[in-house]
């Protein structure tokens, strides 16, 4: 198998993901013919050196020194041995050339005589070669990776997405009205962006968005910088290798373990969703929430986390890995009567009051709701909504002396409802 088949499979199947063609051998034909004819143009406009076979190069280095040593001594200076391999015009540079010349003078005596050179130069020569080819490779695959990034980007949402919250939570964060933030608001300002950001996110983009260097960001050189910064995160995210399946397993152990304080087995939504935040795995607000809709509650309303931690596991890495995440997307453009405008039949407004309504007439307009109260209420609105998704709005509430503000639970449920409602439909 070449070695470069499996990257050009791995092109052409994100290319049929991007475009979903009715016809793929229509489409493969297209694509590979359009391919080759970019190869077939960028040869014809090589205007770069010829790379030599040893055998090639051989004969034309051993022409030019003898060409060269016009004394027949055998030997060359440095200078003149400098002007045989620039004449040469192996596509070397400056750098490479004196390395040569280093490695070629074994004896120090500052010649270079036909027996040193001949040998080794073929062997450095061609060292190089691949070299140069395995950094243009490298350079390949950043590409790849910087593209994709830039295709899937944060944390499943593109760039208009992320300015548009970016944008919107600086200038609430900015209550003074200077276009400026310090760094403490500035980390508040991307931890309430709510998508997702990892500690090592937020922290690159407030030390490269400070450019000119006075402490403070601004919504200048904050807003314009954000998205391709991040677009540079995550491709060296996606070049590294990704945390396997069994460490997500025992690193969700852990953190539940942590929070299991009673050492019962046992946690409610609202502690499983605390602990994943400060795990800091670079989930969004939404897919938290979407995560522990699939745990399993009891009638207390607490989840025997240990059993669960296999299929949490499974959804995170899912749910981090941008090929999945990419055919996700994919398959929510091709899902037929589907409106992902509506939620149990409802818009976000109607869906919103519903909720306000029932919260409302079971607290009298406390705008609060109590822990104990919430997920009754929840199980009997006229929403019908399932246990998992009861769990999941409840995962929603941040809890303040056992109380949660409903009114905010209430504008956030629609959002948390719609991707429950895509994940069931693509996996129906």
């Amino acid at each position: 198998m070449p070695k470069e088949f499996p990257s050009l499979l791995k092109a052409f199947t994100r290319e049929c993901l991007r475009a979903q063609p009715s016809n793929i051998y229509e489409f493969g034909a297209q694509y590979f013919s359009e391919l080759q004819a970019q190869q077939d143009a960028d040869a014809a406009g090589d205007s770069g050196p010829r790379r030599l076979s040893p055998a090639e190069l051989q004969e034309l280095l051993s022409n030019m020194f003898h060409e060269a040593d016009t004394d027949g001594s055998g030997a060359l200076s440095l200078n003149e041995f400098k002007e045989v391999l620039k004449m040469a015009d192996l596509g070397l540079s400056d750098r490479e050339t004196k390395y040569i010349m280093a490695e070629a003078d074994m004896d120090g005596n500052g010649e270079i005589s036909y027996e040193e050179f001949i040998p080794l130069a073929v062997e450095l020569v061609h060292a190089m070669y691949a070299r140069m080819d395995a950094e243009a490779a490298r350079a390949a695959d950043e590409e790849d990776a910087r593209n994709e990034a830039k295709e899937f980007l944060v944390h499943g949402m593109k760039k208009e997405e992320v300015e548009a919250i970016m944008s919107e939570i600086f200038r609430k964060s900015d209550v003074d009205g200077s276009g400026k933030l310090d760094a403490v608001e500035f980390q508040k300002c991307c931890k309430d962006a709510d998508i997702g950001l990892t500690r090592k996110e937020i922290n690159v983009l407030m030390h490269q968005c400070d450019v000119d260097g006075d402490g403070t960001i601004s919504y200048d050189e904050f807003i314009p910088l954000c998205f391709e910064m991040l677009t540079e995160i995550m491709k060296d995210e996606l070049l590294v290798e990704k945390r396997g399946n069994d460490q997500l397993n025992q690193f969700l152990e852990s953190i539940w373990a942590q929070a299991d304080q009673m050492q019962e087995g046992l946690l409610d939504p609202v502690q499983m969703k605390q602990a994943l935040v400060h795990a800091d795995l670079g989930l969004n607000k939404v897919q938290l929430h979407s995560v522990l809709s699939e745990a399993a509650f009891d009638d207390q309303g607490l989840c025997d986390y240990m059993k669960f931690v296999p299929k949490a596991a499974d959804l995170i890495y899912r749910m981090l890995d941008v090929d999945a995440q990419l055919e996700r997307r994919a398959a929510i453009e091709q899902l037929t009567g589907f409106d992902p405008n509506m939620v149990k039949g409802m818009s976000q407004a109607q869906l919103q009051e519903v909720l306000l309504a029932e919260f409302d007439a079971a607290t009298h307009g406390a705008g609060v709701i109590s822990m104990q109260k919430l997920m009754p209420v929840l199980s009997s609105s006229q929403l019908g909504l399932t246990p998992n998704e009861c769990a999941a709005l409840v995962s929603v509430g941040e809890p303040v002396d056992g109380k949660v503000d409903y009114v905010g639970l209430c504008s956030y449920a629609f959002y948390v409802l719609q991707y429950i409602a895509q994940e069931g439909a693509i996996n129906s």
